[in-house]
């Protein structure tokens, strides 16, 4: 990089400023670079000062410029540098006048060049640089850009510049100067070393000391901070010296937050010219930097920090405290619930934590930190530990690690402490009470008793706490209730209103909630358009909020992939089995429905039919131990029952017509499953009766795509009687009802049969031909040796023919005569068994020919 914006022969720059903090490897880096430089051959004559304090004096500096040209070893730079006098007023325009004249490449390196501070010295630099000849390149590396008129130079294009971004060890570059101490570390612990570090070189290269070795690489690089002796002296000898006592003390009070602002700075500390501090350690690349999304925050080195939470005892426990409740009070301000708390834990201050609790504890379940804060937690005083509020966001971080039993076990002991919710007045004892409730609900759906459950939170009143992230919450576990009972309108009704609520009270991540719990009522519904726009709205919610991990994320997702599926998507599977990971990884029973359902969405690209449809009964998707709306599991019922019947395993099938009357009760979803067996075993009359209520409307599917399943078995049904008519009529009556939902999946799970229906009605489906020929692409085409026996020019006109076009009309196409072309079309005919061009169509179409 420096190579090349040096010598671009079209925008050469003549100066290049490699400016980083201590420890950032700017002189290894730049000597690496000349080493590499000299080795390639023809390579420029460069020559090194490094600065020191005595050099802040001209004539010194001077014949250190000199003494390092002269020891290049180069004979001509030798020869041009003997005549000058190091102590002439003009010595730079000598220097120039005396490198222009002899031609060759040079590269001055001055390293250490934020030493230089002597007036003098700067504006005899800074005139050389401006005036250089064109054949010197000049290096200046220093911790901060030294006090040169360099803006010129930059806006001219003649400033190359690297920072310490640029010089930050990749994890590659990490791993090769570990290898120089003999240390190899797994993945996980370079990446945790990387976090650490941040990419400071000599952050990884006191590892690399530290971990030579060590024999557990894990827990020293977990315990890897800046209080480490190694670290710690560093810091103090390269980072920390020099600093004023006033610096010193700005530093500690400062490094009580992970990020501040100016404002911030100002009331940990009390100066109040902390921007100008801040101005001052920018300019000199102290280890502090602005972050990224917020350019007003800026934040320490994490070893440099972890160095100054270490020292700041020294200034007083209560003094410490008193820093940590600023901090929180500041955090509860600007509205971040989960900083303010860790402040608040940090201090010790039992009446501040359940303050922040009791205001905050809405936000942080809604936002879904309990987890985080169950963690906090464990740092807090005990009687803060036993808070209502506390225990609350307990209940709900255990529910969102799937850990049902622990959450019932503290809600029934708030249950027994009722009178502790009484904080603050009623009004927060009614919160509490709301969310309490709510919360019961969200275990209730994973322990089965929902009704009584939902019976409690409608009792205190639900959507009407004038608070609307509170409502959405409420009313979003109401709705997620009436979805687990099969109540799928009321839920949507009052998923609507939660939804309000959360876009009102501007809560992404609730309105994302709201969006997945939506799509899968519409799911449990077989609406395949409205669950795919509901899934991709929360999906880029998701995403566009950093997301991707929360549980409801991956269940919109798996939803998504359902709806793939149900069109033929050749990434349904992949995005269901990904799902699963997820969900496993955050340790939700839903990741078992996630695998049964990544199983059935892959059993066509599978090498072992088989196996995985033991796979797929083992992980059912619909099993009764898995917390699953009804109409989830009814939307997947006649795929699965299809794959045991195919699989050859009848006792499957019989089992699971079973559990599904179990489940289900009597409804159309049970009666197609029943149904799909009859048939199976040639019951025909059994089958035709068991699906009758059905195609009469007298019983209802839950999911819409579960009647077009029932007309496709009433046409297989046909089929096997050998009644033609019936089944063409059931054929379209499923088309019709599938292509607005562009649903092709059930078509392909009920047996080739439909399949060759399809192909002998071309032709014969009015407006649903387009669907239909959509369809029929859609099944993979079958091996056939009929284009082995075609010609060129039969296989030419083949294609012609759904055209329906004439024999004078394709024979004009195709610069043939009409004769031509019924001769191709009866050796057609002949090849392939037929008598008439429907025939011939048909016949293409199932061997793959069309």
């Amino acid at each position: 990089m420096l190579t090349e914006a040096l010598t671009d022969d079209a925008h050469p720059c003549p100066v290049a400023l490699v400016c980083a903090p201590a420890g950032s490897g700017k002189t290894r880096a730049v000597a690496d670079w000349a080493r590499e430089l000299l080795a390639a051959g023809d390579a420029p004559t460069i020559a090194w000062l490094t600065i020191e304090e005595r050099h802040n004096d001209l004539d010194v500096v001077h014949r250190a410029i000199l003494r390092s040209l002269t020891d290049t070893g180069n004979p001509l730079v030798q020869k041009a540098c003997a005549g000058l006098d190091s102590e002439a007023p003009d010595l730079g325009a000598q220097l120039s006048a005396a490198l222009h004249e002899l031609g060759e490449n040079i590269w001055m390196v001055i390293d250490d060049a934020h030493l230089l501070r002597d007036t003098d010295v700067l504006t005899d630099l800074e005139s050389f640089m401006r005036w250089q000849p064109p054949m010197l390149r000049t290096v200046i590396i220093g911790r901060f850009e030294p006090p040169l008129a360099l803006q010129r130079l930059r806006l001219d294009g003649k400033l190359f510049t690297l920072t310490a971004k640029n010089l930050a060890f990749t994890s590659n570059e990490a791993a090769e100067m570990l290898d120089e101490h003999d240390v190899v570390l797994s993945a996980d612990d370079l990446d945790a070393l990387m976090d650490r570090t941040e990419g400071w070189a000599a952050g990884i290269r006191l590892a690399g000391m530290s971990l030579e070795g060590h024999p557990d690489p894990s827990r020293l690089i977990a315990e890897f901070t800046g209080d480490r002796r190694a670290v710690a002296d560093y810091l103090i000898e390269e980072v920390l010296a020099g600093q004023t006592d006033e610096m010193r003390e700005f530093l500690l009070r400062t490094s009580v937050p992970a990020s501040f602002t100016v404002e911030l700075a100002e009331k940990l500390t009390g100066c109040t010219d902390a921007h100008g501090n801040i101005d001052w350690l920018e300019h000199h690349n102290f280890l502090i930097s602005r972050i990224t999304d917020s350019p007003t925050h800026y934040r320490y080195h994490p070893l440099l920090r972890s160095y100054l939470r270490a020292e700041i005892s020294r200034i007083g426990h209560v003094e410490v405290e008193h820093l940590e409740l600023t901090a929180a009070h500041w955090h509860d301000e600007f509205g971040d619930a989960l900083l303010a708390l860790e402040h608040a834990v940090n201090s010790g201050d039992h009446d501040e934590i359940v303050a922040l609790l009791a205001r905050t504890s809405l936000a942080l379940i809604v936002g879904g930190h309990g987890e985080a804060v169950d963690r906090l937690l464990t740092r807090a005083p005990r009687s803060s530990q036993d808070h209502p509020s506390a225990r609350l966001i307990r209940a709900a971080a255990a529910l969102a690690s799937g850990n049902i039993p622990v959450a019932t076990s503290t809600l029934e002991l708030l249950d027994r402490r009722r009178s502790g919710l009484l904080v603050d007045g009623a009004a927060e004892s009614r919160l509490h009470l709301l969310l309490r409730e709510s919360l019961r609900v969200q275990t209730a759906i994973g322990t089965g008793d929902i009704e009584t459950a939902l019976n409690r939170l409608r009792n205190v009143g639900v959507g009407s706490s004038g608070d609307p992230d509170l409502d959405a919450f409420v009313l979003l576990q109401e709705g997620r209730a009436l979805l687990f009972l099969g109540r799928n309108d009321e839920s949507e009704v009052v998923l609507g209103k939660s939804l309000a609520h959360a876009r009102l009270g501007d809560a992404p991540l609730g309105v994302m909630y709201c969006l997945g719990t939506l799509g899968g009522v519409a799911m449990s519904r077989g609406d395949v358009v409205r669950a795919s726009a509901l899934a991709g709205e929360a999906l880029a919610i998701g995403r566009t909020h950093s997301a991707t991990g929360d549980p409801t994320f991956q269940l919109a997702k798996l939803i998504d992939s359902w709806c793939r599926y149900i069109r033929m998507d050749p990434d349904a599977a992949r995005l269901a089995a990904e799902s699963a990971e997820a969900l496993r990884r955050a340790n939700t029973e839903t990741a078992g429905f996630a695998d049964g359902a990544a199983t059935l969405f892959g059993l066509d690209e599978t090498g072992n039919r088989h196996s995985s449809v033991t796979t797929l009964h083992a992980e059912s998707a619909v099993s009764s131990s898995l917390p699953v709306p009804p109409g989830i599991r009814a939307v997947l019922l006649p795929a699965i029952q299809y794959a045991y019947l195919f699989a050859g395993e009848t006792g499957w099938a019989h089992e699971l017509a079973s559990e599904t009357h179990a489940l289900l009760g009597p409804t159309g979803d049970t009666a197609v499953v029943e149904a799909i067996v009859h048939l199976h075993l040639h019951r025909l009359d059994l089958a035709r009766k068991t699906l009758q209520p059905v195609l009469d409307g007298e019983l209802e599917c839950a999911a819409g795509t579960n009647l077009i399943a029932a007309w496709l078995v009433d046409a297989s049904i046909a089929l096997a009687r050998k009644h033609d008519s019936r089944a063409h009529t059931a054929l379209t009556e499923a088309l019709r009802l599938a292509e607005p939902q562009s649903a092709l999946r059930p078509f392909h799970d009920c047996g080739p049969q439909i399949r060759e229906l399809l192909v002998r009605s071309t032709g014969r489906f009015g407006v649903l031909e387009p669907f239909a020929e959509r369809l029929r692409a859609s099944f993979p085409r079958s091996e056939s040796a009929a284009s082995d026996m075609l010609t060129p020019r039969e296989l030419e006109l083949l294609v012609e023919l759904p055209s329906w076009r004439t024999a004078e009309q394709i024979a004009a196409d195709l610069c043939v005569s009409v004769n031509t072309v019924k001769t191709h079309l009866r050796g057609i005919y002949r090849k392939l068994g037929v008598t008439s061009r429907r025939d011939a169509i048909a016949a293409a179409q199932h061997n793959g020919l069309l």
